[in-house]
């Protein structure tokens, strides 16, 4: 089992919706074990497009690093992304941050992410999960990469004490009942029962809704 740090960002659409949606497609290729707070940034490289929201997971993994990308790529096409220009808009954007301390050059992928150190908008999620890991390249910690970097603009939308997006996505995972199936539906219907439970303005209603949607998915019969 390999540790992974991975960053999630999107501009397109229901922004929240598409982090939720991204974080129940995870498992179980990917156990989720921690999210960070969820953060509206600027854009970055090109500038005339809408605000990101940016976040960052850690995560447990099985699958040798290419096939990571792979699925990764397969995840954001089933969330409806399309191709569109370097650093343009996107409705989804998952990338592989760190693979344990593992240093890898491709054609298709290289770890640590190259860039980045020069990335305000991942450093800061990142930090909150893992302020002190060393860059193995950089030689130097999250922390201390991100107080090198300009973060103006970059502010939280979740706290905390907040409910995160990956809520749903946990719940899922200890349920391998319930994921098996909800991966088996359409993928509109998977953003139905999250638009849904996104509408709950209250950290115990969207409690509630989450145990719902988990039960109605175990229930005997509503195998999609």
């Amino acid at each position: 089992m390999s540790r992974v740090y991975l960053a999630m960002g999107t501009n397109l659409g229901d922004r929240m919706l598409n982090l939720a949606h991204a974080l129940t497609l995870l498992p179980p290729a990917v156990k989720l074990l921690r999210c960070s707070r969820v953060y509206e940034t600027p854009p970055w490289g090109y500038l005339d497009q809408p605000d990101f929201l940016n976040m960052a997971i850690e995560g447990e993994t099985t699958l040798e690093p290419l096939m990571l990308l792979d699925w990764l790529k397969l995840l954001e096409e089933k969330i409806g992304r399309k191709k569109s220009e370097r650093y343009g808009p996107r409705l989804i954007d998952l990338d592989i941050l760190f693979f344990d301390d593992l240093q890898m050059q491709s054609e298709r992928l290289e770890i640590p992410h190259p860039r980045l150190a020069e990335r305000a908008f991942v450093l800061v999620p990142l930090a909150d999960l893992v302020p002190d890991l060393v860059h193995p390249v950089a030689h130097a910690t999250i922390r201390e990469l991100l107080a090198k970097v300009d973060r103006s603009g970059i502010a939280a939308v979740t706290a905390d004490e907040d409910t995160t997006p990956g809520d749903v996505g946990l719940a899922l995972q200890n349920h391998p009942s319930a994921l098996d199936r909800y991966l088996r539906l359409p993928p509109s219907h998977q953003r139905e029962y999250l638009k849904h439970i996104q509408e709950a303005h209250k950290s115990a209603t969207r409690q509630r809704r989450i145990a719902w949607m988990i039960d109605r998915l175990t229930e005997e019969g509503n195998l999609p």
